[in-house]
């Protein structure tokens, strides 16, 4: 029986669901633009170390948080709270916020699941993410099942579900959002393997006020392997990511603001980590990922604008033990590429090479076992005569 409660814990502590409608997706449909040479770089740089990710993902009940300044206007902000808990052999209860603000999208969870078993493998829940104004629920199923080293899941969240019979703004959807989710993991020696895919279905919302039709859909798929570092082994972790996304904004009558937005992202990354002694540690990696895209304008007359971006990032962070209570870091980031803008039929077309480097410094503030704070700080070194400061990066896990 315990193998199988582990099972339906681990369950417990996966994310109900990655790719969920919010409103804040139309506030900006085409976001391309703001993503400047650095933008993509900066975020490798902010991304916490593999043994912190192990230590998190480990970890069954915890909080973390990473802020890092993006421009003199923008702070990127990522945290979450997971607060599972077992209330008996056949019913657990589980708390999970998950925060998330970049140039792309701003976006806040708080998800509550309730889940009924296992039995022989089996279990059930509901889960669900409450609101004040009842027309922002949302509610859904889930399902799991556990033999052997295997765990397969699938979820499906009715997303504002109330929103037409309860709104209070008077917009409606004549299509409502809905998002599948379904994964697969496979435990293997000294780590795991896991497929997963999100399914937003088509989604139409209207907006009265402003005769405002807007479209909205999204697909996002993974597949990832994970071998924690143990002792003086190497550990390593593998990952490809796959998004599609596509969003239409029109207005009767027509306006300039009419536009349609579609994009395709793959990203892939590898990363290794291992101690090379009792106070150093290494970690070297890297990420490459391709955009592309296409911002329709919708009106004749008005260009269109197709986007082709990829870089490749190389990376590698050395990290040592100062004092029981202190770690140091140094890294190094890199990024090479390109930005290609394309304007069928308007032109010129506009083909940009990207080329960075930064680097990172910083310490871990290590009080205890159950908690540590990172303050780091990253140095331009592409534009070191100029500016070479970069913004600061704060960091802290904590585990309860």
């Amino acid at each position: 029986m315990r193998p199988l409660a582990a099972a339906a814990l681990a369950l417990l502590l996966a994310a109900p669901a990655r790719a969920v409608f919010v409103k804040a997706e139309m506030d900006a449909v085409d976001t391309e633009p703001l993503f400047d040479s650095e933008y993509f770089l900066d975020l490798l740089s902010f991304r916490d170390p593999l043994e912190w990710r192990w230590a998190w993902e480990a970890a069954p009940l915890g909080y973390r948080f990473d802020g890092a300044s993006l421009d003199r206007s923008d702070l990127f902000l990522e945290q979450e709270v997971k607060l599972p808990k077992r209330l008996n052999d056949w019913f657990a209860f589980g708390y999970q916020v998950e925060h998330r603000g970049d140039k792309d999208l701003q976006e806040l969870h708080q998800w509550v699941t309730l889940d009924f078993g296992p039995w022989k493998g089996f279990t059930a829940g509901l889960m669900g993410e409450p609101s004040f104004d009842k027309q922002d629920s949302d509610v859904g199923l889930r399902l799991s099942q556990a033999w052997g080293p295997w765990t397969a899941r699938a979820s499906t969240l009715f997303v504002d579900f109330p929103f037409n019979e309860r709104g209070k703004t008077g917009e409606s959807y004549p299509v409502k959002p809905v998002t599948h989710a379904f994964s697969l993991l496979r435990a293997v020696p000294g780590g795991s393997v896991r497929a997963w895919t999100d399914l937003d279905m088509p989604t139409v919302r209207l907006v009265t006020t402003t005769n405002r039709v807007y479209g909205y859909r999204r697909t996002r798929a993974g597949l990832a392997w994970d071998h924690p570092s143990a002792s003086d082994a190497w550990g390593w972790r593998a990952a490809w990511t796959y998004e599609f996304k596509k969003e239409t904004s029109r207005f009767d009558p027509a306006t300039i603001e009419n536009v349609g937005v579609h994009r395709k992202l793959h990203e892939l990354e590898a990363a290794f980590e291992r101690r090379l002694t009792e106070r150093d540690r290494m970690e070297a990696g890297g990420r490459w990922l391709v955009r592309g895209g296409l911002t329709d304008r919708q009106l004749p007359g008005t260009p269109d604008a197709r986007h082709k971006r990829w870089e490749v990032q190389p990376y590698g962070r050395w990290r040592r033990t100062m004092r029981p209570w202190a770690v140091q870091e140094a890294a190094l980031f890199f990024s090479g590429g390109e930005d290609y803008r394309i304007f069928p039929g308007v032109g010129p077309d506009k083909r940009d090479s990207i080329l960075e480097a930064k680097l990172g410094y910083g310490w871990d503030l290590v009080p205890s076992p159950s908690g540590r704070i990172g303050l780091y700080g990253t140095f331009d070194l592409d534009d070191a005569g100029r500016h070479i400061w970069d913004g600061g990066n704060i960091r802290a896990m904590f585990f309860f």
